[in-house]
């Protein structure tokens, strides 16, 4: 294809870096899903979620799977997480309630943006 437009994303080259961009921040959040641990691997994730957000608001790219991808199990996983686990840390009654809405929105975002 080549070039099809002006834009820094209008290429097969960036497009080709921006998927290699997506495996690497897709790496911890399949690390989350094999062991969802709330100490362990959901901070990565959690933060790697949000980047990809805003890979996905900035360019036509997703995460992808051969067998297709579903978001829906990710979201699961990561909420079952925190409801189960975050009590066991400990945390600050308004932290807690803060963080899952942070968790719940950005969530909602990556199902929202995958669907596209």
């Amino acid at each position: 294809m080549g070039t099809w437009g002006a834009g820094p994303f209008a290429n097969d080259g960036a497009l080709d870096y921006v998927g290699s961009v997506i495996d690497f921040l897709m790496k911890p959040v399949d690390a989350f899903v094999a062991s969802p641990e709330i100490d362990e691997t959901f901070d990565p994730a959690f933060a790697a979620i949000e980047l990809l957000n805003e890979v996905m608001r900035v360019t036509p790219s997703r995460p992808y799977r051969r067998e297709g991808f579903d978001p829906a199990p990710i979201s699961q996983a990561m909420i079952s997480c925190f409801d189960s686990q975050i009590d066991g840390m400990g945390p600050d009654e308004v932290f807690k309630v803060e963080q899952r809405a942070a968790l719940v929105s950005a969530l909602e975002t990556f199902v929202a943006f995958t669907k596209r």
